[in-house]
């Protein structure tokens, strides 16, 4: 086991080399750097979509509209129905009368509208059952196995097709996302392991005699490869930094407008920019992401090319 003083020489050989070789180690930092700020950046567009997705399925629903004279027990049953489908979560039913209320209570101030609602003998609006879904991707199916369904001939319109097309594009948009997203963080994984590995390769041959030397008087293996571990460490604990100052910053200038913009209520505090919005997991995950990048890479090169 080390004892603290021989950990202190290793911390302190490590922060020397870091310095020592300052534009190799601001090389690997960048590297590691942009290969955060890439994740935080997915990060956030994941988080962004995720909001979107989630206030789309918020305001989209399945109407069904029933033929007038349709009886109230054979809607009744029908709502019972889907309410017992796995992946419906709400269903609403509105009877024409009910409909026809709320709709005298929404134009209340427009005489025109309610002297013509007079006029009629019978009533304009038809019953209605509105169906949601948990998931975005149910929507069709459900819309679906109603239509084709044994109340059809019940049915005068279901109202999907309107919302068909946006529920598409946000399907798209998402794999495209996550595709992208993932092909960005592979490349830049493997550039980062690269840089930190040829980084490290070049300090254990600029440190060659000092190693040779050190193994003559009998330091251990660790002890030799300390420093180097160390220094690796360094690039993540600085690129953390950077990375966690520059996408505070970023998310700060976005907060109050596209936020406030996307949600429709004019407040910067929805937990868009997830996950900004939670630091006590956000910079141990960006640190444990590098220290994993840098350590590999390190061990690698410690492994291949420091022979003791």
């Amino acid at each position: 086991m080390f004892d603290s003083l021989t950990i202190f020489r290793i911390v302190k050989t490590g922060f020397v080399n870091y310095w020592r070789n300052i534009w190799l180690s601001a090389a690997a930092t960048m590297v590691m750097t942009i290969t955060l700020v890439i994740f935080s950046i997915l990060a956030i567009v994941f988080g962004i979509t995720q909001f979107s997705i989630n206030q789309v399925t918020d305001r989209v629903d399945v109407s069904v509209y029933f033929k007038p004279g349709t009886a109230e027990g054979v809607i009744e049953q029908f709502a019972s129905d889907l309410k017992k489908k796995p992946e419906v979560s709400a269903v609403t039913y509105t009877s024409a009368e009910d409909a026809l209320a709320a709709f005298k209570a929404t134009h209340a101030q427009d005489q025109l509208i309610l002297d013509s609602l007079d006029e009629l003998s019978d009533n304009p609006l038809p019953a209605t059952v509105q169906v949601k879904a948990d998931k975005i991707e149910d929507y069709p199916h459900i819309a679906e196995g109603i239509q084709n369904g044994g109340y059809k001939e019940h049915i005068s319109k279901v109202n999907f097709e309107d919302n068909r097309l946006l529920i598409e594009r946000f399907g798209k948009a998402s794999k495209l996302i996550v595709v992208g997203g993932s092909v960005l963080v592979a490349i830049f994984s493997i550039i980062a392991i690269l840089v930190i590995f040829n980084t490290i390769t070049l300090t254990i041959y600029n440190r060659k005699e000092e190693v040779e030397i050190m193994r003559l008087v009998g330091a251990t293996n660790w002890y030799i490869r300390g420093p180097f571990i160390i220094e690796s460490l360094l690039y993540s604990v600085v690129a953390t930094i950077i990375t966690s100052a520059l996408v505070l910053a970023l998310v700060s200038k976005l907060q109050s407008s596209s936020l406030s913009y996307i949600s429709g209520t004019g407040e910067g505090n929805l937990p868009l920019f997830y996950p900004y919005g939670q630091w006590t997991y956000t910079i141990p995950a960006l640190l444990l992401i590098a220290i994993l990048l840098s350590v590999a890479s390190s061990m690698l090169a410690i492994r291949k090319y420091l022979k003791i």
